[in-house]
């Protein structure tokens, strides 16, 4: 007796679709940022913490793909003193899902890539943003990935680049 092996197969195609990683955008602004008047931007320094878990090669890869979206936005790079100082963080944490439509839990790896603005005239925090998504473990398809989830970051940024002439 044959048994088809179609129901199999939709099985594992329904429980793999479970695991995707779908990003998730958060930000927080301040109303009283002045968001259209920033002209230059710093960096402030990565935590010791992240100094010492995330390879400097990734964290000057993210360091870039902020800058370009700053710079898209009309913001100028200054070693010191800008406008606005520019806070990017990145997080690990171990987060726990449910597979599409059945009561499996799977386990995972996390990471969130934040974004935070100070205003330096004001001494206010004015902006926040944090992607978080499932971690890639692969160090090639991450630094790929950098540009894109950076890009979904600046989408909550309130001034949108130019457009392109």
């Amino acid at each position: 007796m044959k048994k088809s092996v179609l129901p199999y197969v939709m099985l594992v195609s329904v429980i793999l679709t479970g695991c995707g990683s779908s990003m998730r955008v958060y930000s927080d602004l301040d109303d009283q940022g002045r968001f259209g008047e920033y002209a230059t931007y710093s960096f402030m320094e990565f935590t010791d913490g992240n100094k010492k878990t995330i390879p400097g090669m990734e964290l000057e890869r993210i360091r870039v793909a902020v800058a370009r979206e700053l710079e898209q936005r009309g913001l100028h790079f200054v070693e010191k003193e800008g406008d606005v100082s520019v806070q990017v963080t990145v997080y690990h944490r171990q987060a726990m899902d449910r597979y599409y439509g059945h009561p499996w839990r799977y386990t995972y790896m996390e990471r969130a890539i934040s974004v935070d603005m100070y205003d330096n005239l004001t001494r206010k925090h004015v902006w926040h943003c944090a992607a978080v998504d499932e971690l890639e473990y692969d160090s090639e398809r991450r630094a790929e990935g950098f540009p894109e989830v950076v890009a979904e970051i600046f989408r909550k940024y309130p001034v949108q680049p130019a457009a392109a002439g």
